[in-house]
């Protein structure tokens, strides 16, 4: 049997949080600002995570320049790593590397742009010498002190950029790492700087998986002149839109002896908005199955390490691998899908029907690399992960279980759908029951409309009739 304590989640570590929590929500109207704190793993370590390693001078690779990106309009900064000498004029698509909890943007950085300069060497279609590559830096207070600038973005707590926590540096900021992300967003949008700019891929593996898990459902639209792909690697965790969870061996984790389970980074308590707003899980969950989100996962991640906690080990146990396949089979669930998944590992029972608002289908991609460990090289540089990063359709999905049989009914990122009375849909993607890729249709511009709107997409409900208007979006090319 393993204990709570052996993972490192003690009985009485949880009760201490659960009171401290329930005493910061009793003490402050202002806990709801997005600009507080709300990550259950930040306020379960105390915020005192010890996880990372004393950095030296900041290393920067060859090809690249160390430098800062304005985020907000009150003066700060994020620092990244940024391709030397870009091609500005002629680029048309740009990478976000997102580093993992040591906090090692140049060695991410060096990973993508390695990935890259291999597939344009091979005349890989969908790489381009002209590509920019970016890969920020989210500075620890305690183990790069001296290392950032007066406004440069650190976080007092290791961990607490993963689940877009607000940086404590400088001192009275308000801005967290999505507000980070949502500024390389702004910044290729931006026609006058890269006109020929139509794709951005946001990519991360471990911690940085982590935070895409989390931006990949609470982002902004982008603007429709940019196509954004969204590429979590390995994560630990996932936020679960409903307090639903797979079936767990009650020696690893219980919900009922584990209060912060739903809590912001793995559900939706506590969850308080971003800087675009505050909306429901329902409003998330619509945005997200129908962006260009891919999982990638190795096959081989099924050591016991990573986010420990029970509200992790909830989600598929003790290995990342599985906690990442469950998440595809509850998205799926969720949006009662028809691809067959009996032989995932998880079982779920009595899911909500969310088919209103998916119409049986969801644009989200799995992508399994059988031969990979929890290894960002391995991943991104195997052949699944250059389809992941550089293919416009026809990922390639890796391996799949015995029985395994894809969605009848494919849609493609940013499709509109019609729902009708009867739960019948209409939609312009394409059928494809392919086994070995994972097909999406280019998309075109933006179909939002004004009015109330979530994220930037408008839901009209006349009579039993709702239209899901998806986002907007530039083909990948």
């Amino acid at each position: 049997m393993k204990s709570f304590a052996s993972i490192g989640v003690t009985c009485a570590t949880l009760l201490a949080a659960s009171s401290a929590f329930a005493h910061g929500l009793s003490g402050s109207q202002s806990l709801r600002s997005h600009a507080q704190k709300r990550d259950a793993s930040t306020l379960m370590s105390g915020g005192t995570n010890n996880e990372g390693e004393q950095h030296g001078k900041v290393d920067v690779p060859k090809g690249a320049v160390f430098s800062s990106l304005p985020v907000g309009t009150g003066g700060e900064e994020v620092a990244v790593f940024w391709t030397k000498n870009p091609k500005n004029d002629t680029a048309t698509h740009a990478y976000v590397m997102i580093h993992g909890k040591i906090r090692n943007g140049n060695e991410y950085w060096t990973t993508m742009d390695d990935a890259l300069n291999s597939a344009v060497k091979d005349d890989y279609k969908g790489a381009h010498s002209d590509d920019i590559v970016t890969a920020p830096q989210f500075f620890s207070t305690k183990y790069n002190s001296g290392q950032y600038t007066d406004e440069q973005l650190a976080f007092g707590d290791t961990n607490g950029w993963q689940a877009g926590d607000p940086a404590t540096h400088p001192a009275g900021t308000k801005l967290t790492s999505i507000d980070a992300l949502d500024a390389f967003v702004d910044e290729f949008a931006n026609t006058s700087k890269y006109p020929q700019m139509k794709n951005l891929t946001i990519v991360g593996h471990g911690g940085g998986g982590q935070l895409i898990a989390r931006y990949a459902q609470v982002a902004k639209d982008p603007p429709s002149n940019l196509h954004v792909r969204y590429i979590m690697g390995d994560p630990s965790s996932n936020p679960y839109f409903t307090t639903d969870r797979p079936e767990t061996d009650p020696e690893i984790a219980q919900t009922k002896t584990c209060p912060y389970y739903n809590t912001w980074r793995y559900g939706y308590d506590n969850f308080t908005g971003t800087a675009a707003g505050k909306f429901t899980p329902q409003q998330y969950f619509a945005s997200y199955i129908r962006r260009d989100v891919i999982s990638i996962v190795g096959y081989q991640d099924v050591q016991d390490a990573g986010d420990s906690y029970c509200m992790a080990e909830l989600q598929g146990g003790h290995k990342r691998r599985d906690r990442n396949l469950c998440w595809y089979q509850y998205v799926n669930g969720l949006a009662r899908t028809d691809e067959d998944l009996s032989g995932f590992p998880c079982n779920f029972t009595n899911l909500p029907d969310w088919s209103n608002m998916s119409a049986n289908a969801i644009s989200t991609r799995l992508v399994v690399v059988e031969d990979a460990d929890h290894d960002a090289a391995e991943v991104f540089g195997s052949t699944e992960g250059r389809s992941a990063l550089f293919d416009d359709k026809n990922i390639a999905t890796g391996w799949r279980p015995k029985g395994w049989k894809a969605s009848t009914k494919a849609v493609s990122p940013g499709d509109t759908v019609i729902l009708g009375a009867n739960g019948s849909s209409n939609s312009s993607g394409s059928s494809d029951s392919k086994q070995q890729t994972n097909s999406t249709s280019k998309s075109g511009g933006s179909s939002a409309a004004a009015g109330s709107a979530s994220l930037g997409h408008s839901y009209i409900a006349l009579a039993a009739t709702l239209t899901l208007l998806g986002t907007g979006t530039a083909a990948l090319i």
